[in-house]
């Protein structure tokens, strides 16, 4: 049965794809915006909500060189990344996916919570049934959140083929704003609600150019995880860069040292990798087998650089006034997480996974898989071409991106730009590994962030949750395959009829958590093996507290009893709360993080490690959250295949 749309029935028809480059691009020299339908009454201003907002997506199987090295991949209305989806707060979002590949896909909206329409979130085996080949979707949602969002692939490794794209949703006129403290005038704060308005997205992803098919043959084959990419590319441009081997050794990490030794090696690999024996006999569980010659030379061991137009991001600078550039920071990585920069410019950060926080000044903002960071930039007052970096600070690969910020001085009397001068005129905060070039660099830190407006939820909710679970992190063998909750999600669920479709509320298994409507839970999520890397746990569904972290093994039946014994380890009354959280390493012994959630959005929802080699190897959970409140799937939904 195809599905069917209430504002335009012919959607559901594989049509040609819809060139986003030419269809109305609002950014210049950046991410086209995706062609718009609008159903709305004529008096509806632009950002009042209530309109519905029909996006066509097509996604095809190309040649595509984003870093000069052309691979197959996944193109969405023929560019890379995605075209911007943008829409209002209020808005109904029907983004109808037209499946032109040989490959089954899904789609998912990262962060964005579907209040009651749980079956829009595009998981395939727990939320819907996967597009086939030839097929169209209709994924329908309310735009109930406001900020800064991305939408990517869920099906396998697909993001790693290049299935993402950002997503922002313009807050409400009347939603209060956060710039009171940095705004020293009314014209002052008027500027920095009109550089809102218009921020423009910096998706940071990487790049390898094995597909992901291919890679996780490797990775079996070899019986290894193969974390080691080509590329970082900044809005889906980019250049592979070779180190030297004395940049390589100058640069090696404390991490990176500790790991090298325990595999008695001693450098990391032209490609700035762990080598692969350290994956084998270092990460890998103890005993377990490898096939080391099972991977080709140019997946750890050779790097050919190549040269391609790094991407750019014009700004005109005013002749007469203050002048504030605002940008969407996106972690669109398969792996990486790292540190963010614009060289000779500050970083006001005023909101984090979409919501608004009190701002905070920085010089660098450590970027993980998945998270989202807007900022607010005081243009510099000179024109100029400033470097927008980026470097992995990822124990597995030492790696950077670029990209350009070109600054052009408005002429007082014409409004004509003068062309900038192209040497970069400053110097960088960080160095290519992510370390501060100075002691006076300011890094974001998550510890100090505060809601804005303050959030009283979790301070006034329940020392003890109605539900503690502890999900043990382990390697299950390979190094390829990752356990949550001690047991592997196993991949076969994909095809399996959604568990939306069919709860079992008396079902107990390992990779499946049932919680009541109104309930607070606490997922503890203790990490047993080491040495183990850091972990970003996404959420869907809803945001969570990040409310406490240590070292060792987590020995408490909940937080209430915790708190009676290390209350210095928890913060149960400003704590982080994001969609995205990363798990703290363990180095030398075990390592744990709690994070509280309340359950207010019933439905089948996945907790799962972002890194899509942990995902793709079983790292997750379905949690039936509110299973006495189960919503009802809509017949067109539950009967799609």
């Amino acid at each position: 049965m195809r599905l069917f749309s209430s504002v335009r029935t012919a959607a559901f028809w594989l049509a040609p794809a819809v060139d986003a480059l030419t269809s109305g691009a609002s950014i210049s020299k950046g991410i086209a915006s995706v062609h718009i339908n609008d159903t709305a009454s004529a008096s509806l201003s632009p950002d009042d909500g209530g309109r519905i907002r029909v996006f066509d997506l097509t996604l095809t199987w190309e040649d595509h060189a984003p870093d000069g090295f052309t691979r197959k991949m996944i193109l969405i209305n023929r560019q890379f990344p995605g075209p911007l989806l943008e829409m209002d707060e209020g808005d109904v979002v029907h983004v109808v996916v037209h499946n032109a590949m040989p490959y089954n896909a899904t789609m998912h909206f990262h962060g964005i919570e579907m209040e009651g329409t749980n079956w829009s979130d595009g998981v395939p085996g727990l939320t819907q049934r996967p597009i086939q080949p030839g097929r169209s979707f209709l994924y329908e949602w309310k735009a109930t959140q406001y900020g800064s969002y991305w939408y990517h692939a869920h099906e396998r490794g697909q993001l790693d083929d290049g299935m993402i794209g950002p997503l922002v949703i313009r807050a409400k006129k009347t939603r209060p704003r956060p710039f009171e403290s940095m705004a020293n005038s009314t014209a002052q704060r008027q500027a920095l609600l009109a550089a809102e308005r218009t921020s423009r997205p910096l998706v940071l992803s990487d790049f390898r150019h094995v597909p992901s098919q291919d890679g996780w043959a490797i990775e079996l084959a070899s019986g290894i995880e193969t974390p080691c990419y080509d590329a970082v590319l900044i809005n889906g441009q980019g250049r592979v860069d070779c180190w030297s081997a004395a940049k390589r050794q100058a640069l090696v990490t404390p991490a990176q040292k500790h790991l090298l030794d325990l595999g008695n090696e001693t450098s990391l690999t032209p490609k700035g990798c762990l080598p692969a024996s350290i994956i084998a006999n270092v990460i890998a569980a103890p005993g377990t087998p490898s096939n080391l010659s099972a991977i080709p030379p140019d997946v750890f061991d050779v790097c050919t650089p190549t040269e391609h137009a790094l991407a750019t991001v014009e700004v005109t600078r005013s002749a007469s006034a203050e002048t504030w550039a605002a940008f969407d920071v996106i972690g669109a990585f398969g792996l990486l997480t790292g540190m963010f920069a614009i060289d000779g410019h500050a970083l006001w950060l005023y909101a984090v996974d979409g919501s608004y926080i009190e701002p905070m000044r920085v010089d660098a903002i450590p970027v993980t898989n998945g998270a989202r960071y807007s900022v607010l930039v005081p243009v510099a007052a000179a024109d100029g071409n400033y470097t927008i970096r980026f470097a992995s600070t990822t124990g597995a690969q030492s790696i950077t991106g670029f990209a350009n910020m070109v600054v052009h001085a408005e002429d007082e009397n014409t409004s004509v730009r003068v062309p900038a001068r192209s040497e970069t005129p400053t110097a960088p905060v960080i160095n290519d590994v992510g370390a501060n070039t100075s002691s006076s660099v300011v890094f974001f830190n998550q510890a100090a962030m505060l809601a804005f407006p303050p959030d009283d939820d979790v301070r006034t909710s329940p020392a003890a949750a109605n539900r503690t679970y502890t999900l043990g992190i382990r390697v299950a063998g390979a190094s390829y395959s990752w356990a949550l909750n001690h047991t592997a999600y196993p991949v076969q669920l994909d095809n399996d009829t959604p568990l939306l479709f069919q709860p079992a509320p008396a079902g107990r298994d390992n990779v499946t958590l049932t919680t009541r409507a109104g309930e607070w839970i606490d997922l503890v999520f203790q990490e047993l093996s080491f040495p183990m890397p850091p972990h970003p746990i996404h959420k869907h569904g809803n945001k969570m507290w990040l409310i406490g972290t240590g070292d060792g093994i987590f020995p408490y039946s909940n937080v209430a009893e915790a708190l009676q014994h290390i209350p210095q380890q928890f913060n149960m009354d400003t704590p982080p709360k994001r969609d995205t959280l990363l798990t703290p390493a363990a180095t030398t012994g075990p390592a744990w993080m709690v994070v509280r959630y309340r359950v207010t959005n019933p439905g089948a929802w996945f907790v799962h490690c972002h890194i899509q080699s942990h995902l793709m190897g079983g790292m997750a959970v379905a949690i039936q959250d509110g299973i006495d409140q189960w919503p009802t799937v809509p017949v067109q939904y539950r009967d799609y295949v």
